[in-house]
Formats: structure tokens, sequence, C-alpha cells
């Protein structure tokens, strides 16, 4: 190169723009645009679906448990007409969703919810609820205005030591802060929390068979993973961890014997939820506030992890700023009865209509487990003849 086009080379902006990028120097650089200069942020949230049915797999309808949780959290009121048709038609209780948030310094954040096919029924904190546009009813959304308040300490509200509502906050989630109705009383907390009810299918089916056999069904369009059979007698938990079953295939497999421990059982779960993608101080949470449940009940029942993709359809989210990262795992919990157990509810129900031992019969039908108001309709209808 001649010396002369040298210098004109080195007098343009190419040339300065090339040094300055050699020697650190030279015209700053252009703002980059709000969108590319995305703070981390991500979220995890984690739930569970409960649902019944008798030994032929056909969802029961029944009342969803509303009396599991602190004094301070938000519900709607039992006199609304939608909520009272809801509980009569509910076969899905979305118990505890909650979501974590994980920031390096604090901001602010709008979070919504939608369940364009079922109704919110409690939150925790202060949030917005509204009909979700265009969904068949009942159709709720839910929404929170928060301040993730990253390396802040906030006094969160107390709850008692029995109460598994405080076990979801052991984690690492960054505190949160809500305004109450846009005035200047705070409330905080770990995670947005929330519950609902509704009638839907779920991905996995379950039906009984005779002589302790069971039927576990993958009725999506995806493939359902995390699948583990429980079976839950006399305080003692048997399980089975089953393989992911491809969209239509199904497994028959013996139920487990009950005879081993929970802890077991709430490692195995464990492991699964952080197979998902949950932090592992986020799946023992899960699994610390749903063992009793899960693995101490009585009863037989199956849990499976949702799809994603399913997720998202039944339970639209979104965030603003948008995160960097979002995981959502919610559990299926299908509690189901077994063709025995039918039998000995029928004989049961028709000692109490005699008269015959009505006390004894009762108590013993109260043994059953969470759902055993729902067996006791089964069985009235079948001795009645009446269809399911």
């Amino acid at each position: 190169m001649k010396v002369r086009t040298l210098q004109r080379w080195l007098l343009s902006g190419l040339a300065v723009a090339a040094l300055g990028a050699l020697l650190g120097i030279g015209h700053a650089a252009e703002p980059m645009p709000a969108q590319d200069r995305l703070e981390p942020l991500v979220v995890h949230e984690w739930g569970t679906f409960t649902s019944f049915s008798g030994s032929d797999g056909v969802p029961a309808h029944f009342i969803p448990n509303y009396t599991d949780l602190p004094d301070f959290i938000y519900s709607q009121s039992g006199r609304d007409s939608k909520l009272r048709r809801l509980e009569r038609d509910c076969t899905i209780s979305m118990e505890t969703p909650v979501l974590y948030f994980y920031t390096e310094r604090s901001l602010k954040a709008s979070v919504k919810v939608e369940f364009p096919r079922g109704w919110i029924t409690e939150w925790y904190p202060f949030a917005s609820t509204a009909p979700v546009a265009g969904a068949r009813q009942p159709g709720q959304s839910i929404q929170w205005d928060v301040r993730l308040a990253a390396g802040e300490d906030v006094r969160l509200p107390s709850v008692r030591s029995q109460d598994h509502y405080g076990h979801a906050r052991e984690t690492d989630s960054v505190p949160l802060q809500v305004a109450v109705n846009g005035s200047a009383t705070r409330q905080a907390e770990k995670f947005l929390f929330y519950r609902g009810a509704a009638t839907f299918p779920l991905p996995v089916s379950i039906r009984a068979i005779e002589g302790g056999w069971v039927r576990v069904a993958n009725d999506s369009n995806g493939t359902v993973k995390g699948l583990l059979l429980v079976n839950v007698e006399g305080g003692k938990v048997g399980f089975k961890v089953l393989g992911p079953l491809d969209a239509a295939e199904s497994v028959r497999t013996s139920l487990p014997a009950a005879d081993g421990k929970s802890a077991d059982a709430a490692a195995a779960m464990t492991k699964l939820l952080v197979a998902a993608g949950l932090y592992e101080k986020e799946a023992k949470a899960m699994v610390k506030t749903w063992e009793s449940a899960w693995f101490g009940e009585t009863g037989a029942r199956v849990l499976s992890l949702v799809p994603r993709s399913r997720t998202d359809q039944l339970l639209p989210l979104s965030i603003v700023p948008k995160p960097t990262e979002v995981a959502r795992v919610l559990v299926g919990r299908h509690d189901f009865l077994l063709p025995a157990q039918e039998a000995r509810v029928e004989q049961l129900v028709k000692r109490v209509r005699a008269n015959q031992d009505r006390a004894g019969a009762q108590a013993e039908l109260q043994k059953i487990g969470r759902f055993s108001l729902q067996a006791i309709k089964q069985a009235e209808r079948r001795i009645d003849g009446i269809a399911p």
C-alpha cells in the first residue's frame, strides 16, 4: 500500500474505530437498547393439580380443601354464585402454586397468571383478580405488581410451626413486597402464592384392576415424565417410579406394598422435581409441603409431572420485565380407589343405613382419607342404581 493511501485510511472513521477497539480509546459506544440490557431475572414455579376417581378412573366432583391455610391468606367470598357452582362442579383442585424470583438487585415487576378454565380461590400477597377476556366461564386471572427486595431484610407474616404453608419459604429466593391497594402498606413474602379450582382432564388417567393391578395411561399428545405410583396404608408407604409414557401409551403394573418409609418416597420425588428444572431447595420445599399428604394420607395415588406445554396452556404466565429463565413444574396428584375398597365402602354404607353399628361403620369410613366423602357418595349411587 502506498504511503499517501495509507495516510488517507488512517484518517478515515474506519481506522479510528479499529484503533479505538485495539487500544480501548476512541468514540463512546452507542447505548445498548433497553430490551438488550436485560437484568438477570430467574423465575421458578411449582404447584399441584389434585384429582380423584373411583376404580373406573372417571374423575369425581369434589369440594377442595379451603381450611389448611394461614388466616392472612386472601380468598374469594363463598357467597359468590360462580364460586359455589364451581365447588359443586370441581374435578381439579389447583393447590399452592408458588412463584419464586431470583435477581441480584432490587427491581419492580408485574406478574400475571391466567386461569382460562378455572377460578382463583386464594392468594397472597395482595393482588387483583379479573375475568379472562374471551374465556369461557369461570375463566379468571390474577395480577401482582411487586418489588423484588434483593439483599434486603423484610418482615414476613408469622405462620404456625405445624402449618405446611411456611415450608415453601425454605429457599434462596428473593423476598418481595406488594403495596396493598396502592397504599403505603406493604405485604411481604418469599414467593407469590395462589390457588384455584376447575374442571378439565389431566394428562394422566388411572384405572384400578382386580388383584392389585393398576393401569396408568397418558391421554395427552406429549410425553409424561416423573410418574410415581404410591400406596399408603397403616402409616407405611410403598412407591414405584414408572418410566416416561409417550403420547397415548399406557402401562399395567402392580400396586407396591405399603412397607416402607415416607422419607424414601420423598427423596425419590425430590430427585424427579430437580430433574424437571427446580433448584434442590425448591424441590425439597415442595416435597416437605406435601409429604404428609402424598406419603402420609391413607390410599393409593399417582404423582406425575405435568408437561410444560400443558402447564403454559392451563396457566398462561406473563412477567414484565421478561425473565432470562423460567421453570414451571406442576405435579398432577390423582387419588383413586381400589375395587376392594369400593366393595368395603358399600358394605359400610349399608350398615349405616340399617343402623347396624352405625358409629363403628362411620369411624371406618373416615379412615379412607381425604376423599372419604366422595367415596361414600359413589357407593350410595351404586347401591341406589344411580348412574355416575
